[in-house]
């Protein structure tokens, strides 16, 4: 293939191809900024009838859950606690770059006699919106030239790969004897029986008997086509990081309602600084300078970060002289009782 200016590194598989840095003056904002610096919101107050009655619906849900222990336990303690679920968002634009080829049955290429081809970052190309995964080909300008088909040496045609050219196989029901024994008799063959190609031989219905097959690479017509695609990929790549400790499982709290405390939108969001947890101030930190760092060869178009608060509720009880402990999660009060005590098997804990 021929060298084109900017290109000479790509090949048939995809390369990616790292954004040009950033001029000082372009970092300016292109969209208006989201930002709402919501104070923590206040804790929802779960009385002990609705921790009961909450208990009550999740023992509903297993079938080898007895309910006498939700209606007889005795609460001793109700503790509000608050989980914080921390996520951002980068929104990257990846381009790739790779020689491409179709068949050519004529017309106009737009090749290099029409100018200078453009560089992958110089292409005007946009997602339709923001934080939405989108993919996107085009043909660089410039790049397309014909070829001869490497595949068929310009025949149009290949040799075809079950008879090897020779339009027939060997029969499988006789082994390619053209009879059958059957004790002392021999008979015709009825599998072959009708073959063009003469007892023992089967047609090939691969290529028809005609021992070649339309190339694939040319559609027959002999030449080929060659440019250079352009492969834009816009992605959202999320990273999240959550802090209680009450020890609930991640995916409860991931999926729980909460309240959203804290929600920034811009070109580049700076970590938290400030947030009441300093656990999810940390995990900002580091989030944003991983994401910083994973995303050097892609252009970050957009990012986001936001806190949600799930209300925890600690639930303490006592039953048959033992000590227990539930929680109730989100504001739907999601029940997580992984030591109920009135089982009979193994099953999960989440409702």
């Amino acid at each position: 293939m021929e060298q084109v200016t900017g290109y000479e590194t790509i090949s048939f598989n995809a390369v990616s191809v790292p954004p040009p840095k950033p001029l000082p003056s372009s970092r300016e904002m292109w969209w208006e900024d989201v930002l709402n610096h919501s104070s923590q919101p206040a804790h929802p107050r779960v009385s002990e009838k609705m921790a009961r009655q909450a208990l009550l619906e999740h023992v509903k849900n297993h079938w080898c859950y007895g309910e006498g222990a939700a209606k007889n336990m005795a609460i001793t303690k109700l503790k509000y606690s608050s989980a914080f679920h921390y996520e951002l968002q980068t929104f990257t634009e990846k381009r790739e770059t790779s020689w491409k080829f179709i068949p050519y049955s004529g017309g106009d290429v737009d090749g290099a006699e029409n100018g200078p081809a453009p560089l992958p970052w110089d292409i005007d190309l946009r997602p339709s919106c923001l934080f939405k995964n989108e993919e996107k080909f085009i043909t660089v300008p410039h790049t397309s030239s014909v070829k001869p088909c490497h595949r068929c040496k310009t025949t149009g045609h290949v040799v075809c790969t079950e008879c090897y050219g020779k339009g027939w196989v060997r029969c499988q029901m006789c082994n390619g004897y053209g009879y059958r024994t059957h004790s002392e008799q021999r008979d015709r063959c009825i599998n072959c029986s009708l073959s063009h190609n003469g007892p023992g031989r089967q047609d090939c219905f691969e290529c028809d008997s005609k021992g070649k097959l339309t190339c694939s690479a040319c559609d027959s017509y002999g030449q080929i086509q060659c440019s250079i695609q352009l492969t834009v990929t816009w992605k959202v790549n999320t990273s999240e990081h959550i802090a209680e400790d009450m020890a609930l499982p991640e995916q409860l709290v991931r999926f729980v309602s909460g309240q959203v405390a804290f929600e920034e939108e811009g070109p580049q969001v700076v970590p938290l600084q400030g947030f009441p947890d300093e656990a999810i101030n940390m995990a900002s930190a580091q989030l944003v300078q991983d994401h910083l760092m994973k995303y050097q060869d892609q252009r970050i178009l957009a990012q986001r970060q936001q806190v949600r608060v799930v209300p925890v509720t600690s639930v303490r009880y006592e039953w048959k002289g033992c000590d227990g402990e539930f929680w109730l999660c989100g504001y739907e009060n999601k029940v997580y009782a992984p030591d109920y005590p009135q089982t009979c098997c193994c099953c999960c804990s989440l409702s």
